[in-house]
């Protein structure tokens, strides 16, 4: 008896065995840096298919549980080559590193449920969870749901900026493009998301890159439809058009933007003149003026993939401008300790920039790499500006005409408009002041650029340079008759390597920079090294830490070049200055993070430094007995900014549930040749947003930004905005209030410093409070499927006019 239980005893113990259930577990890394790859999907298969399933924790692990026999574990990560291997559990079984090879083939619709950040050594890889997937309609409101700690994105125009203020650079499978691009870009083509916090040599320069890699499609086709449009501000809106066509190896896109702003300001100034005659002193009080503006944008694109040999891509882009009221337009009256007058300043502007880009990438055996971009832009700009000041009570009431360049009221003119076209002397033993300023502008450029690109196991070697030729015809009209003909040229070229050694990791840079500048025969030449080196060092349980340092440089824009002076009004004028000199700038950055499953710790902090900054400076000048404030740019002495930027992201409910604080503190140093300026900026970002199946609830408040350069001291205002979407596969829509709580619409101050001229002016959008937007888009695919392509490493554009500015 004792034997027959002993012996049913054996054979229990021997069946539970047999169904125990063992511990599978690894680590996964990238196997070109080392770095721990989160948010991989383990599978483990067998002849019944899957019988377990997780992903990687942050530290790159993983664990499942498995029964005795024979598997396949099967790993998959969008942007890696899928890992298949087979496996006999027989207990508890440790398989050690597995390193996954970052790579262009796509996993179809891989779904990652939990968002998932990789820290490498130059950027961060961000996987969108599924809800993020979900709640999203194009790029950038991708890039909102993703909620990077240092990215503002304005909810307006969608413009897309550092928390300091600075212009982030977006790009597409790493070519760089603009908002409408990303706007057109349909959320469920986009694999990751890579945010280079601190760019290499071959961003030039940009103080940070957002780029998105996206699938590509053999068949089929897209066509996209967003807007946004006040409700209780109707004249403020965004409206987007994108359509893209797929042809065995080639696609055709077109993507048009409509912005149109119509909105009125009322600009307040208090100044002050100390010149040699006396002291002026002006209390002007505004009025309600109009600002316009209808900015459409167009480009055709076409793209010709053979495999993963080539790729040719030919852009055509027109973006286009017409601003019948301008930003600076004021209607005020002035007030002086003995007289009062009527200010009108108006000036109506339009610009036209048709551009040529044609990009060639050739790929070679051994992971090596080259990229070609040529692009030829050219840029037509029409402005006029009028500032009439007349004595209070002497004049009619006047109004703008922009059709006709005129003041509705003005009897004289009226009776002789061919004053207009003549050049308008100021007779300054009047009291009526009129300056006229017209300038048409010419400009052309080419840019051209080369880049090599070498991959070993643990290396990357990139080798590159770029060449920028602009010519440039303004014709000057009005009070100031000129032509300007100049030439510039700024040639870069560089060299950059990237490699890690177990946890800790480097990237060397090597830049040298070339501006050339003729202007009437007078030539000056710069040369700039522009070395780089960032390190990074993870210290495992989600700490990481990197340090950035780099000398850069940047040479003086054509429109402060220009030998040019416009008056601005009765007692300044605006000049330029040909003997600029090109700037060397040197900057410092280091960041401290920690992650978890549910909360993120970062700490950024950046030291900058221009040597010989070109900036503004005024100093008096008698001209025909009259003294008149001169504002004119130079090489002054040196320029220091120090910021520093803490945040903690809390993340609940699988990322569903997010909560951001990001306080700030800006330290501004300004030194000029003859004047020194300090400021400093205390605020905060805060914000919450909550994903659920396609609805999304978002709340967000950004303090003032402040920007002391030269001696002009900008105060921005606090901004702040709530409210709802919900994205289907197909539409979507939502509903946006912007300052909920602001209790004087937008305000912006605007100081200059200086000791002759010192002043105060605000512009005021009183309506600009609880404006209710209303978004919607529509997405729309026809027989689509993806496949493997190529895509796109540079790109170049050609944006400023070169125009120098008569306006305050």
């Amino acid at each position: 008896m004792k034997t027959r239980v002993l012996f049913v005893a054996l054979a229990i113990v021997s069946a539970g065995a047999s169904y125990a259930q063992n511990k599978v577990n690894g680590t996964v890394i990238d196997r070109t840096d080392n770095s721990k790859l989160i948010g991989v999907n383990v599978t483990l298969s067998n002849d019944s298919g899957q019988v377990a399933g997780t992903t990687t924790d942050n530290s790159g692990k993983f664990t499942l549980n498995a029964k005795k026999g024979d598997y396949i574990l099967e790993l998959s990560y969008i942007g890696y080559e899928t890992i298949r291997m087979a496996l006999t559990v027989n207990g508890n079984t440790h398989i050690g590193t597995i390193q996954m090879q970052e790579g262009a083939t796509e996993l179809g619709e891989v779904v990652v449920e939990s968002q998932a950040v990789i820290q490498k050594v130059d950027r961060q890889i961000l996987l969108p969870s599924k809800e993020q997937m979900q709640a999203s309609s194009d790029g950038v409101s991708l890039l909102q749901n993703l909620q990077i700690p240092r990215i503002v994105i304005s909810p307006i125009d969608n413009s897309v900026k550092t928390l300091s203020d600075e212009s982030v650079q977006l790009r597409i499978n790493g070519v760089e493009a603009s908002t409408a691009d990303v706007k057109a870009i349909n959320p469920k083509d986009i694999i990751r998301v890579e945010y280079h916090d601190q760019p290499g040599v071959r961003y030039n320069g940009a103080a940070a890159v957002v780029d998105y890699i996206v699938k590509h499609r053999d068949t089929g086709g897209s066509l996209m439809l967003a807007g946004t449009n006040g409700l209780t501000l109707p004249g403020i809106g965004n409206y987007y058009l994108a359509g893209k066509v797929h042809f065995g190896k080639s696609s055709l896109q077109a993507v048009a933007t409509y912005a149109p702003y119509d909105i009125y300001w009322t600009r307040t100034n208090n100044e002050t003149y100390h010149f040699s005659t006396g002291k002026i002193e002006n209390n002007e009080v505004g009025e309600p003026t109009r600002y316009k503006t209808y900015p459409v944008n167009v480009s055709l694109n076409y793209n010709w993939t053979n495999g993963d040999k080539n790729m040719l891509n030919i852009r055509l882009r027109d973006n286009m401008a017409y601003s019948p009221y301008g930003p600076s337009d004021r209607d005020s009256r002035l007030f002086q300790p003995t007289d009062s007058f009527e200010i009108h300043d108006h000036e109506n502007s339009s610009s036209q920039s048709p551009s040529l880009d044609i990009y060639y990438q050739h790929n070679l055996p051994h992971k090596q790499h080259l990229y070609f971009d040529v692009v030829g832009t050219y840029i037509n700009t029409h402005s006029d500006r009028r500032f009439l000041q007349t004595p209070l009570g002497e004049a009619t009431s006047l109004n703008w005409d922009p059709e006709n360049f005129n003041f509705w009221g003005e009897e004289e003119e009226a009776r002789q408009p061919h004053l207009l076209q003549s050049n308008l002397i100021v007779d300054r033993r009047l009291r009526r002041t009129d300056v006229l300023s017209s300038v048409r502008g010419d400009k052309w450029s080419l840019i051209g650029e080369a880049i090599y690109e070498k991959e070993w196991e643990n290396i990357m070697l990139t080798v590159g340079a770029r060449h920028n030729q602009q010519w440039v015809k303004n014709t000057y009209c009005g009070n100031t008759v000129a032509t300007v003909n100049m030439t510039t040229a700024e040639t870069y070229a560089f060299a950059e390597m990237r490699h890690r050694v177990d946890k800790f990791s480097y990237v060397v840079g090597l830049g040298v920079m070339h501006t050339l500048i003729d202007q009437a025969g007078q030539k000056q030449s710069t040369w700039i090294a522009r070395p780089q080196l960032t390190i990074s060092y993870d210290f495992g349980k989600g700490w990481f830490w990197k340090y950035k340092g780099y000398v850069s440089g940047y040479q003086p824009s054509l429109s402060q070049l220009s030998d040019i002076t416009q008056q601005i009004d009765k007692y300044q004028m605006r000049r330029g200055n040909p003997n600029l000199k090109s700037v060397m700038y040197v900057s410092n950055e280091m960041e401290l993070s920690w992650q978890s499953k549910h909360v993120n710790l970062n700490l950024w902090a950046n030291y900058s430094y221009d040597h010989k900054p070109i900036m503004e400076e005024t100093f008096e000048e008698i001209i025909d007995g009259s003294p008149y404030a001169i504002r004119m740019y130079d090489n002054q002495r040196g320029y220091h900014k120090l910021n520093v930027s803490p945040s903690v992201q809390v993340k609940l409910l699988d990322n569903k549930l997010m909560f951001n604080v990001t306080p700030f503190v800006k330290y501004m140093v300004s030194q000029g040749n003859n004047y020194n300026h300090e400021h400093v900026n205390y605020g905060v970002r805060g914000g919450i947003f909550y994903l659920l199946k396609g609805w999304r609830f978002f709340a967000d408040v950004v303090t003032a930004q402040h920007n002391l350069w030269g001696e002009t001291l900008t105060l921005g205002e606090l901004t702040h905005d709530i409210g709802i979407n919900y994205n289907s596969e197909h539409f979507g829509f939502g509903i946006m209030m912007v300052n909920p709580f602001s209790p004087h619409g937008s305000r912006t101050v605007t100081k200059d410093l200086s000791a002759l001229a010192p002043t105060a002016n605000t512009a005021v959008m009183q309506n600009y409070r609880q404006v209710l937007m209303l978004n919607f888009n529509v997405n729309l695919d026809f027989g689509s499927r993806a496949s493997t392509r190529g895509y796109q490493r540079i790109n170049n554009e050609d944006t400023e006019s070169g125009i120098l500015s008569g306006t305050k």
